[in-house]
């Protein structure tokens, strides 16, 4: 894999990771003491940031180092995959109102699979 490809999957893991939180850019890089337009670049993949910087958006995040690497170690077995990422990205974009709905959706239909 590419350096600019680790840099973009690191980035990707990190803003998923942060609209989990429901922070934004502005919030993640007043907490880790640096510039929102430093945050943007590491989410874009154009730069890595320090080894203390990325512990301290795991602490903010309140992830582990393995989430933002997850899927660049091999043989890695602490994570699953439950949705496509661009699944995690839509639905991080939903309002409160209609991520509740979703969730509704999907425990309804996970009681019908099992009646069956």
């Amino acid at each position: 894999m590419k350096k600019s490809q680790i840099l973009e999957e690191i980035g990707h893991n990190i803003q998923l990771a942060r609209m989990n939180k429901g922070l934004t850019q502005e919030q993640l890089a007043e907490k880790c003491n640096v510039s929102t337009q430093y945050i943007g670049t590491i989410e874009r993949g154009k730069a890595s940031g320090s080894i203390l910087l990325l512990i301290d958006i795991c602490n903010v995040l309140d992830i582990s180092p393995n989430y933002i690497f997850s899927k660049l170690i091999k043989n890695n077995n602490d994570s699953i995959d439950i949705l496509p990422v661009e699944s995690n990205i839509e639905y991080l974009k939903l309002k409160p109102d209609n991520k509740e709905f979703v969730r509704q959706t999907i425990n309804h239909l996970y009681s019908m699979q099992n009646k069956r």
